[in-house]
């Protein structure tokens, strides 16, 4: 029997291998296809019987460029060897009908008959459903920060993806390989226990570790990164495992936005102890002068005659001074009101700071005693502003009636400090009693009080910062405790007309 006659008998069995199978002669020509390659594959089409084995393998497999020679490699490596080749990566098979290729995956045998090698036997797969596969997955691995890996027990090697390493900023070991030492001592020492705790059930082969591990890895600029690591093993027939396979995802963004939402949480909950301090207050702080002006309105209308000219006097002056601190009151809690609403108004127009300035001296003179003096400190030349006066006016009494509020003696001064074309900085300094490190930190928040037994509210920092953001400018403070505080205010001298 020849061979071409055993292959003949042999058909049936050929026919239902799922794989294609060809089989060529030493010198390449085809001697036979299986059914796989002529229907399902449909590589040859409506070829001929006669016209298939006329080909030449050759001009069905396409190599790429630098594996174009690699065929007649393979086939010196089967006649030396005596064993099955497997193809070369990007490996194509050519559509002779529509001139359409696709890859495969596949192998090169020998073709013994009666000991003598007669041709070869090719044994291949359309992977082109894999490859999409791949392709899917990897682009949605680049588009994600999921990096996957392996974990070669005996050796105690990782080999990660390259992308790791590059999104890491690490070296990359041969391979992109790490050692556990080495891999190691890139996690956060809180996190090792935790890390190694979760290896360990899946080195044991009693349990898959399914939940996700969170940990910190050290990236090559000095930060920590939040990932969170999942896996399995692969077992060997004994049930212990000798690759653990997994997948770690940076979770920091999910960290960033948690610490965000946290923060924000804290924030409403301080918020809300403070708003609740804050009505606690303002009951105290509205009743206070209301009962002042109450009680001695009533001294006044029933015991005028008996009062003499120096006791009315005082009297009066107290009502007047509690009416002025109500007003005040009146007027934070509706600022905030407009402030929250969104209708706060401004008027801008051209103003001489100057002026502005002279007009809160010669007002604010009256409300100091003669243990604080009251110093103003202005250029020789005029400086003009765009801006809203009454708010301008606004903010810098309330700074000096904090500064006043908080000094015993020694003074208050305010001012220019400096001033060019585009902008000026604006000063209120004191010697008063200064402030913490932490207070400083929070007296720009609503409802936040330095002394809770001072009378105020708590808003009016935060006022004059949100009148100053629109003046599109900045307030810094500088204070010291028993030295006092100095708070600057940078503005632009056009922008608010642009903001008009």
């Amino acid at each position: 029997m020849t061979l071409k006659q055993h292959i003949a008998q042999s058909d049936g069995v050929l026919n239902r291998i799922p794989n294609g199978i060809i089989i060529i002669d030493l010198a390449d020509r085809i001697m036979f296809i299986n059914q796989r390659v002529r229907g399902e594959l449909n590589i040859i089409g409506s070829l001929s019987e006669n016209d298939i084995l006329a080909l030449n393998f050759t001009e069905l497999l396409l190599l790429k460029e630098e594996d174009k020679d690699i065929f007649k490699q393979l086939k010196e490596e089967v006649l030396k060897t005596g064993k099955d080749v497997m193809l070369p990566k990007g490996a194509f098979i050519l559509n002779k009908i529509t001139n359409n290729i696709f890859p495969i995956s596949g192998c090169l045998s020998p073709l013994f008959y009666d000991d003598n090698l007669e041709g070869y036997i090719f044994y291949f797969r359309n992977i082109t459903n894999e490859l999409t596969r791949e392709y899917i997955l990897n682009t949605a691995l680049v588009r994600t920060k999921i990096y996957t890996w392996f974990l070669d027990i005996e050796n105690g090697v990782f080999v990660l993806d390259p992308r790791y390493f590059d999104y890491l900023g690490i070296p990359k070991g041969p391979g992109n390989t790490l050692t556990m030492e080495q891999y190691t001592n890139l996690v956060h020492p809180d996190d090792r226990q935790k890390l190694a705790d979760a290896f360990e059930i899946q080195f044991s082969g009693e349990d898959i570790y399914e939940d996700p591990v969170p940990f910190q890895i050290l990236r090559g600029d000095g930060r920590w990164e939040w990932f969170e690591g999942q896996s399995t093993y692969i077992g060997k027939l004994s049930g212990l495992p000798y690759r653990l396979v997994g997948i770690c995802t940076s979770i920091q963004a999910h960290k960033d936005t948690e610490a965000i939402l946290i923060n924000a949480r804290k924030k409403a909950e301080e918020s809300d102890k403070l708003k609740s301090a804050f009505i606690a207050n303002m009951s105290h702080e509205i009743r206070t002068p209301l009962n002042a002006i109450v009680g001695f309105s009533n001294v006044l209308s029933s015991a005028y005659e008996e009062l003499s000219q120096e006791e009315r006097d005082e009297f009066i002056r107290l009502i007047n001074s509690n009416n002025e601190h109500l007003l005040v009151l009146i007027n934070d809690i509706l600022d905030l009101s407009r402030i929250e609403s969104g209708a706060m108004q401004y008027t801008f127009s051209k103003e001489s700071i100057n002026g502005l300035m002279a007009d809160i001296f010669q007002c604010q003179s009256l409300n100091f005693s003669s243990d604080i003096d009251l110093k103003l400190e202005l250029p020789s030349e005029e400086v003009s502003i765009i801006t809203d006066a009454m708010r301008f006016k606004q903010v810098i009494n309330n700074l000096i009636n904090n500064a006043r509020k908080f000094t015993t003696k020694g003074y208050v001064k305010f001012g220019i400090k400096s001033h060019d074309t585009d902008s000026v900085v604006i000063f209120v300094q004191d010697t008063g009693e200064g402030m913490k490190r932490e207070d400083v930190e929070h007296i720009f928040e609503r409802f936040y009080k330095v002394d809770s037994f001072k009378p105020g509210t708590g808003l009016g920092l935060p006022i004059c910062e949100t009148i100053i953001n629109r003046f599109m400018g900045h307030i810094d403070v500088i204070s010291e405790v028993g030295k006092g505080s100095c708070f600057e205010i940078t503005l632009p001298l056009n922008a608010c007309k642009i903001l008009d």
